[in-house]
């Protein structure tokens, strides 16, 4: 059926009028001139009748072509910067400061203007991951970046532009509506692929192109959006003459009669129903409630479009097909790398510990069933059934240790006065080595808010229960080739930057790392938060050659007093107040070593300060910018 014409209906025969004066004259026909009796091929309402195949695909491959060229284009650009950094990365590690003068300088105008103006750009002036707020309660979400408002302008103008392009000479509307029809069908389900695609946790194309999941997720967004507008558009395409041919009787008794019919039905009401339950308010008000019925919607969706594709024995089944593999593959992995990561033969399940902490928070330590090599800048996503069944929410990991897991018994062991130290050789032994991944999670609503509460009311404030991670994801940023490295972190978000300084202190001590100067400013409310990463960071302020690297400045905006605003070490210094981001990047900038990264992760307001600080200096010296953002 595919790539064949259709047939057309033959033409509306032309009646002749008397004329008047005892005399008959034939009108001269208009080519222009739309059939007298436009509806009266019911053909046209049903299979490929009228639609234009060969212009169809034409414009699939079209779009196939960008999505493909896009990917394509992205992955040089990925290869070309990741070749940077490692000629950088062998250039500047372990050398003086001559060498580190070479990298401080951009060495072309070109790139610098594109990172500030494109890449960095926030879609207006300063806005970016600023949440927009009608109320305290309702929100709308954040503003794509420039360059993703670009994408997604220039994938929407095609998608409208694509369903415009129709026949309009042809004489016979009704084969219009079928071309139109036709045209929208093939692109929402065309669509679906992408849409479902960038949804998946295990997207190839995030290690691949190094791409985040949380843009992934904002294509998504609107790739959802097309694909609703398109199914509506293609159900009012058979509605439309369909009620012009017989009526709404007509309209109301064919949908229940053909399967076809009706499972199109179902599925564009659907459709419709997944677009104003994920609309952001709600999406933001009652996130976990969300998902799950997003889900559930997402399955019935994929039902309804392929059991109408393939009653109608459309070739759009093919790309429901796709989907349909690409979403059993996902939790097919998924299922397999939660089971395999928390469940060992030796040591049973993942054991979980929380520990209630001050200000709001806890402690969340994964006890895994087996060792895990750990990356800076990682994610997991956490489940704990006891208090979200079968849930699970995203947070960076903030430590992670491997511990000697001995094989004798509890009266065999010797006495010890430490820890056991993990060496390379118990890394390669099965079974030896246990690590345990910790979490600082912010009590906010749900499952948050029941663990906060239930480890309060606990003895000790400690619970033990079991759980599983599923992960990591993420950490494709590498900092290892900058001389200079800027951290800001606001609140919990210093989760993120703790494991980029750990592994950046200790590569500085072992001229491992390019690393000249860290330094780490971090904003809190009260010295009551600093209690969620003490053990952490008294750790790494024992790592040799700490002192000539790390430097840590700590904003506390609401302090109970200036008295408790002190420090014990000459690079630890604590500031009452709100940090002004602008003023800090600019005399780092001014007395940076080498190339300088600018890393965030906070809250929206917080992070939109560091990137326009770090935009206005692109174009003066070597500065890149990376955000760490859960826009979900």
């Amino acid at each position: 059926m595919s790539g064949t014409q259709p047939s057309q209906a033959p033409p509306s025969a032309s009646a002749s009028h008397g004329g008047s004066s005892g005399g008959s004259s034939s009108k001269e026909p208009n080519p222009y001139e739309v059939s007298a009796q436009p509806w009266t091929h019911p053909e046209y309402l049903s299979g490929l009748t009228g639609v234009q195949q060969t212009s169809n695909y034409l414009f699939v491959n079209i779009i196939l072509a960008v999505f493909f060229g896009l990917m394509l284009a992205t992955l040089i650009f990925r290869v070309c910067n990741l070749g940077n950094m490692y000629l950088r990365f062998i250039h500047a590690t372990g050398a003086g400061r001559e060498k580190q003068m070479y990298w401080k300088t951009n060495k072309t105008e070109w790139w610098p203007w594109i990172k500030r103006h494109l890449l960095y750009a926030p879609l207006f002036s300063k806005r970016h991951n600023q949440v927009i707020k009608l109320t305290s309660v309702v929100t709308f979400g954040t503003l794509p970046s420039r360059f993703h408002s670009i994408l997604i302008f220039v994938f929407v103008t095609m998608n409208l532009a694509y369903c415009a392009v129709l026949d309009y000479s042809n004489k016979q509307s009704e084969a219009v509506w079928a071309e139109w029809r036709g045209r929208t069908g093939m692109l929402a389900t065309l669509n679906m692929i992408p849409t479902f695609l960038f949804a998946l946790r295990n997207n190839p194309l995030i290690p691949l192109l190094q791409v985040s999941y949380d843009t992934f997720n904002l294509l998504h967004r609107w790739l959802a959006r097309i694909v609703i507008i398109e199914s509506i558009l293609h159900t009012l395409a058979w509605f439309i003459p369909k009620m012009k041919m017989q009526g709404f009787e007509g309209v109301k008794h064919s949908i229940p009669k053909s399967e076809f019919l009706m499972w199109g039905t179902v599925a564009t009401l659907v459709f419709i129903f997944m677009g104003l339950q994920a609309w952001s308010p709600l999406r933001h008000a009652f996130y976990e409630t969300f998902l799950n019925i997003h889900k559930l919607a997402a399955i019935a969706c994929i039902v309804g479009v392929y059991l109408h594709c393939s009653h109608g024995e459309l070739p759009e089944v093919q790309y429901v097909q796709i989907v349909i593999a690409f979403w059993a593959l996902e939790y097919v992995f998924r299922t397999g790398r939660i089971v395999y990561r928390n469940w060992a033969r030796q040591s049973g399940l993942t054991r979980v510990t929380i520990e209630a902490l001050p200000a709001e928070a806890c402690r969340i330590t994964y006890h895994l069933a087996r060792p895990w090599k750990f990356s800076p800048g990682v994610h997991i996503h956490a489940y704990l059934p006891r208090y979200g069944l079968l849930s699970s929410h995203p947070f960076s990991v903030a430590w992670s240790e491997d511990h000697v897991r001995s094989s004798l018994s509890d009266d065999e062991k010797l006495p010890t006065t430490g820890p056991l130290k993990v060496n390379e050789l118990d890394l390669q032994r099965s079974g030896t080595v246990r690590t345990d991944v910790s979490l600082i999670v912010r009590s906010f609503t749900g499952m948050t808010s029941h663990v906060y509460k239930a480890a309060c009311n606990a003895p000790n404030k400690v619970i033990t229960t079991w759980g599983a991670i599923e992960g990591p994801y993420g950490g494709h940023e590498s900092l290892d080739s900058f001389g200079t490295v800027l951290m800001f972190a606001g609140g919990v978000g210093i989760t993120h930057q703790l494991s980029y300084i750990r592994h950046l202190v200790a590569g500085a001590g072992n001229a491992m790392v390019a690393a000249r100067k860290i330094i780490l400013v971090w904003s809190v409310p009260t010295t009551e938060n600093l209690e969620w990463i003490r053990p952490y960071m008294d750790e790494i302020l024992r790592y040799p050659g700490r002192r000539e690297v790390l430097k840590i400045m700590l904003f506390v905006t609401k302090p109970r007093s200036r008295n408790e605003i002190m420090s014990n070490t000459g690079s630890v210094a604590m500031y009452p107040g709100r940090c002004s981001p602008g003023t800090i990047v600019e005399k780092e900038f001014l007395e940076r070593e080498g190339a300088m990264a600018v890393t965030v992760c906070g809250p929206g307001p917080f992070a939109d300060s560091v990137r326009q600080a770090s935009r206005r200096l692109c174009e003066v010296g070597s500065v890149t910018f990376v955000e760490e953002a859960f826009t979900y």
